[in-house]
């Protein structure tokens, strides 16, 4: 059986089959991520980074990652 990994959009947790996912993949996951919401990552102890949509996230990096949508206007946070 293929591993799943796991990713977070807010606090929600989704699992993914492959190893990577690109930013346009994420906004369409769940309830979706509306074009006109920058998508970021979540980089502890730092300001989240801005992924694009054809920007591919490594899933398999150690610990889960976190994604978060803001107006595009708004400052990373």
């Amino acid at each position: 059986m293929p591993e799943k990994f796991k990713f977070k959009i807010e606090n929600t947790v989704y699992k993914w089959n492959q190893q990577f996912i690109t930013g346009q993949e994420v906004r369409s996951v769940g309830p979706g991520i509306p074009e006109n919401m920058d998508l970021f990552l979540k980089v502890k102890g730092n300001t989240g980074r801005l992924i694009s949509n054809d920007e591919r996230v490594d899933l398999s990096e150690k610990g889960i990652e976190k994604f978060y949508s803001q107006e595009s206007s708004s400052t990373a946070g």
